[in-house]
């Protein structure tokens, strides 16, 4: 028997729920777009077991922190949502490991985050994270575009450098996996 914490919602009542709480249009796009992405990303890995269902299921809740905040506390804020609605422990930290390549400590500090590591450390959190990178709003663009447009708009902060190794290190990881 499944535990509760393993029981996943289905596509529809996400969907459904996206617009109850009023996620903004362009976000539920996004947020599908992502959803696509992951699940090509996990179709292709053959050297380990995916769930894909947690994949599709945590790529359209990702943002659902953006009710609240389109800063990167909507990481954090997408956790408390889904926990506070009963979802699955794994889907929350999808929610809150999804930002830049995800943050360590230090990086969590910096941005006023509780003192913990948000970083992916699934297969599942890292394919959403990926996927995530891989989408500028509705549009698919690449790891190095979507940085260097980050570093236009923000500079070549140290933390983006950061990011983007992660990313990197992220993409090999599933890159050997497929």
């Amino acid at each position: 028997m499944d535990r509760k914490e393993d029981i996943l919602p289905d596509r529809d009542y996400v969907i459904d729920l996206l617009r109850t709480l009023k996620i903004p249009h362009s976000v539920r796009r996004h947020s599908e777009k992502v959803a696509i992405k992951a699940l090509e990303i996990a179709n292709k890995i053959t050297k380990a077991k995916v769930d894909v269902n947690l994949v599709e299921i945590g790529a359209l809740l990702h943002d659902i922190g953006r009710t609240k905040t389109h800063g990167f506390k909507h990481a954090l804020i997408g956790g408390k949502i889904l926990r506070k609605r009963g979802f699955s422990e794994r889907l929350a930290r999808i929610c809150e490991t999804h930002i830049l390549g995800g943050l360590d400590l230090e990086d969590a500090k910096i941005f006023g985050l509780p003192e913990k590591e948000y970083l992916p450390i699934s297969l599942e959190e890292k394919i959403i994270c990926l996927a995530d990178k891989h989408m500028a709003g509705t549009n698919e663009v690449s790891i190095t575009e979507r940085f260097n447009r980050w570093f236009q708009k923000y500079g070549r902060s140290q933390i983006l450098l950061k990011s983007k190794k992660r990313i990197e290190k992220i993409q090999e990881e599933i890159e050997g996996l497929m």
